[in-house]
């Protein structure tokens, strides 16, 4: 593996220790690390510990807070309207699906909304928190303006990062998918690591196809065509519009405003599934329809179908033993770690 390998526990401490001295509870904490380490152990490096030096830095400079006062405050039996007091998106995320989870377990479904968070990170982790309560999990989060609109050539619009996951007698079923082509993340891992990006990921300020990731702070993302367009819309519609979030240009983008609220909406949904059929049943079927996809004549040139969450899942058996981080994050963490003052024993020689 390129890079430097790393201890995906070891990391998870460090990461844990790091925001501790930010001013973070060790419990909020400690959930934050391992949602940004797992996104790094399946695979989805965009959305792992690359994006630890700017949380740190946003709470430093208090556009986000170590210590919200999250509120719920309006509530029904299967309902909630959450406000996250400008804390991590993780940590608010994480209460509204836990949130959902009890009132689905009582009602069947709930769904939880959210304004005054923060950018969430990876969406698929809040859905898996349903699924591994046998129940489907649904996330869902609005953002800053950072797609162009189908048909549109400056970014109007955020991606809408959306998850839903499913158990299943192994690890759940899970689709995790921002509304444009690829996410912000990955472009900016590609800037990160001086890699070039394909023509269709983004526009640069003049609105033309760029393979520079430098592009975008100035550019836009583009949509999954005119559907992938359609879907953030009314993502907006649920996570923004129908929370009291910020709409569209409301919401900051967090990247470039860190001593300011971004005011960023979600909204987390619960099934449980033994309100329809029992749980067994349930996951037998999972297999039928697997198994049915998975079997189909495979097209020219392709080894193997796969369902949404298999690869993310199959990558994560490999890398909970260990995972290469770039040269250029490692230098991140080594800075943090000596501003912090803390010890960095997570390096696998």
């Amino acid at each position: 593996m390129a890079g430097v390998v790393v201890c995906p526990t070891s990391l998870r401490e460090f990461t844990a220790e790091v925001l501790v001295k930010v001013g973070m509870p060790a419990e909020d904490a400690a959930l934050v690390a391992d949602t940004l380490v797992t996104a790094d152990v399946r695979g989805v490096s965009s959305h792992g510990i690359v994006r630890l030096p700017f949380y740190v830095n946003k709470m430093k400079l208090g556009g986000t807070k170590a210590r919200p006062q999250i509120q719920v405050i309006q509530e029904g039996p299967s309902s909630a309207l959450v406000n996250g007091g400008n804390g991590m998106g993780q940590v608010v995320a994480s209460y509204a699906m836990n949130l959902a989870i009890k009132k689905a377990k009582e009602t069947g479904v709930a769904l939880v909304g959210v304004r005054a968070s923060e950018h969430f990170g990876a969406a698929a982790y809040y859905a898996m928190m349903a699924a591994r309560q046998d129940m489907i999990g649904i996330a869902w989060s609005n953002g800053p303006p950072v797609m162009a609109p189908w048909g549109g050539r400056v970014a109007a619009i955020g991606n809408q990062p959306l998850a839903i996951a499913a158990p299943t007698k192994g690890q759940p079923m899970v689709l995790d998918m921002a509304m444009s082509v690829v996410s912000g993340g990955k472009v900016r891992l590609a800037a990160k690591t001086g890699q070039k990006i394909p023509k269709d990921w983004i526009v640069n300020k003049y609105g033309r196809a760029s393979e520079d990731p430098n592009d975008l702070p100035e550019g836009a993302l583009l949509p999954l065509g005119y559907k992938g367009y359609g879907l953030a819309v009314m993502g907006e519609v649920l996570c923004s519009v129908m929370t009291g979030a910020g709409i569209l240009s409301e919401v900051l983008n967090w990247l470039f405003n860190p001593t300011k609220a971004t005011n960023t909406g979600h909204v987390m949904a619960a099934v449980d599934i033994a309100h329809y059929i029992s749980v067994d049943d349930f996951k037998d079927r999972m297999d039928q329809m697997r198994n049915e996809l998975v079997n189909c004549p495979k097209a020219e040139g392709v080894d193997r179908i796969y369902v949404p969450g298999e690869i993310e899942s199959e990558l994560e058996t490999v890398r909970r033993k260990g995972f290469a981080v770039s040269e250029a994050v490692f230098r991140d963490l080594q800075q943090l770690a000596a501003e912090y003052d803390v010890k960095i024993d997570f390096v696998i020689d």
